[in-house]
């Protein structure tokens, strides 16, 4: 059982209309609940730091053999923005496409925790879960493509609306898509 007490933070919360009002969040299992329903929290402290739920792109390009071609275009392109560190960081690299660790780090860095593949090829979804199981700290997933797909749009052209249907689940299942 994990709890947590995040103290003295100026919290954001829009669906509740709290905005930036100095206050403590509890969370006990992943959930947010009660101040009073935490035994034994391990306490952070959020004094003059800003709390808020973590972003959500739902649309990247972050993963996969279109990101790999750009990394292999510029080879030079991991010696730029990279500053050794002690510590539990992992090596970085890349500037204008990044690394799978430097992609982690960088979306972090924004208050991001969830990032969705808006492209991903249903015969490199392989590498593509590959790359996403490489890139620390976010929550990840991928959209398989569909807007050009030829039997997608061959059952469209025929009206084959249930084909259609079926196929678009079959792909997702066999791709662990969206």
């Amino acid at each position: 059982m994990t709890e947590y007490l995040i103290k003295n933070g100026f919290v954001f919360d829009p669906v509740l209309g709290i905005k930036g009002d100095k206050a403590d969040v509890a969370i006990k299992d992943g959930k947010i609940v009660e101040t009073t329903a935490l035994s034994s929290p391990k306490v952070i402290d959020a004094a003059e730091k800003a709390v808020m739920a973590g972003g959500v792109d739902i649309h990247a390009h972050v993963a996969g053999p279109k990101v790999n071609i750009g990394r292999n275009f510029r080879p030079e392109d991991k010696l730029f923005g990279y500053k050794a560190k002690n510590g539990i960081e992992r090596m970085q690299g890349g500037f204008s496409v990044p690394t799978t660790i430097r992609t982690g780090y960088n979306y972090a860095r924004m208050g991001y925790t969830t990032v969705m593949e808006a492209a991903m090829p249903p015969l490199y979804a392989r590498h593509v879960h590959e790359e996403i199981r490489d890139t620390p700290i976010l929550d990840q997933g991928a959209y398989p493509v569909f807007g050009n797909n030829w039997f997608v749009l061959e059952y469209l052209k025929n009206h084959e609306i249930e084909n259609t249907a079926a196929y678009i689940a079959w792909l997702l299942k066999a791709t662990k898509g969206y």
